[in-house]
């Protein structure tokens, strides 16, 4: 697989770069165009395929959305090719200068496309099996530096190996500076069929759902439902009512929704699920809007990944009115097993360890953040608004 080079250095830092360092084995290409990206879908799509990626997060109908809606003031997406013109590696980056904290706003962050507003569960780089992970790194690192950036914002990574050859491949020689742990991702090993997964499944979690179920049929008398949402000006409505209770949840208890805060994301989630329609092969990574229903009644609401082997559960929310009868327990059972009837071999809950998510499992996945500021100026006025934070008993990131 080949792509022409779309965007070259300039000859300068290229001669600059080639009389202070070693030639790699890997040479790398910018893509800082979003039209250039955009014409990407296929060859960005199959190499993923091919690095074993199943993320929805990192393909190109998810990345392509947020660009349109969100768009960073610089898209930094790098690909590392070996001498044969073959992907051997991609990272989705972008630089943006901050849009909170007083003196945040005077740096330019790299991070991964989806962060600010922060829509992913996790990001990772792409690399192909059998691949040179460290030189890889090296050729990301090497083509970074030549950019200008104050602060490496990299948010919910799964793999800390990456991390810490990215870490060294920037000239930090101590990761667990710079690397720390985060909130994990509890997630379920699925087997293949619904009758191998009943003996496996914890008790408590059967006894609970079903005395809910139980509890519905006894005081209402009708069965309830699972539905899956088309993008449709039906579903529309439904998907403002699911972000409209989530705001609502959210400022009951003191905060600011997403959707309050970023207006445009209900577009985003809209225009996913128009994408997600047109995928017709089943492995092909999708968004799901499922509904919980009785009758007419809307109970649960969910956003989920259908990530091509498996589920990630994304953004929930349930009706207030029937919270005594756990409807989004009783949802989130029913997408394990439709998981497993899709042929699905990984449950995972979503990013967080909250306690509800122990009703089906203890494993979780460690995720990782990586802070790497590029000189001691940046590090120093990052500093100067985390104690402004502090002063005024603000939550500091």
């Amino acid at each position: 697989m080949t792509i022409e080079l779309l965007d070259k250095p300039s000859s300068a830092s290229a001669a600059s770069a080639k009389s202070v360092m070693p030639k790699l084995p890997y040479q790398a290409l910018v893509i800082s165009s979003v039209e250039r990206f955009d014409a990407m879908r296929d060859v960005w799509n199959d190499f993923l395929k091919q690095a074993g990626v199943h993320n929805l997060c990192m393909f190109h109908g998810w990345l392509m959305t947020w660009l349109r809606h969100f768009q960073p003031e610089q898209l930094f997406i790098v690909i590392v090719k070996d001498d044969e013109g073959r992907w051997v590696g991609a990272a989705p980056l972008k630089i943006s200068t901050s849009k909170t904290g007083l003196t945040h706003r005077m740096l330019r962050h790299v991070q991964f496309i989806g962060t600010h507003p922060t829509v992913f569960d996790w990001m990772t780089f792409a690399i192909l099996p059998g691949a040179d992970r460290q030189v890889v790194m090296d050729v990301v690192a090497r083509t970074l530096q030549k950019a200008k950036w104050d602060v490496l914002d990299l948010m919910y990574t799964l793999e800390h190996d990456l991390l810490e050859r990215f870490c060294h491949s920037l000239g930090k020689a101590e990761p667990a500076q710079v690397i720390q742990e985060t909130t994990p991702i509890p997630y379920l090993r699925l087997p293949a069929t619904e009758a191998e997964y009943e003996p496996t499944r914890r008790k408590k979690t059967r006894l609970e759902v079903n005395r809910h179920c139980n509890r519905f049929a006894k005081d209402f008398g009708n069965p309830l439902r699972l539905e899956f949402q088309p993008a449709t000006e039906a579903s529309d409505a439904i998907l403002t009512r699911f972000f409209a209770g989530h705001i609502k949840y959210w400022a009951e208890k003191g905060f600011k929704s997403d959707f309050q805060r970023f207006p445009n994301l209900f577009q985003f989630y809209k225009d996913m699920l128009a994408y997600s329609q047109q995928q017709v092969v089943e492995s092909e990574p999708r968004l799901l809007f499922s509904v919980l229903k009785m009758d007419d009644y809307q109970l649960s609401y969910h956003l989920g990944f259908w990530q091509g082997n498996g589920y990630l559960s994304h953004i929930t929310h349930f009706n207030q009115g029937f919270k005594g009868y756990s409807p989004g327990t009783i949802h989130m059972d029913k997408l394990v097993f439709d998981t497993i009837r899709r042929g699905g071999v990984e449950f995972e809950f979503g990013r967080g360890d909250e306690p509800y998510k122990k009703m089906w499992t203890q494993e979780k996945k460690p995720l990782w953040n990586m802070r790497i500021f590029r000189n001691p100026v940046s590090q120093a006025i990052w500093n100067i608004d985390i104690l402004l934070k502090k002063m005024t008993g603000k939550a500091v990131e």
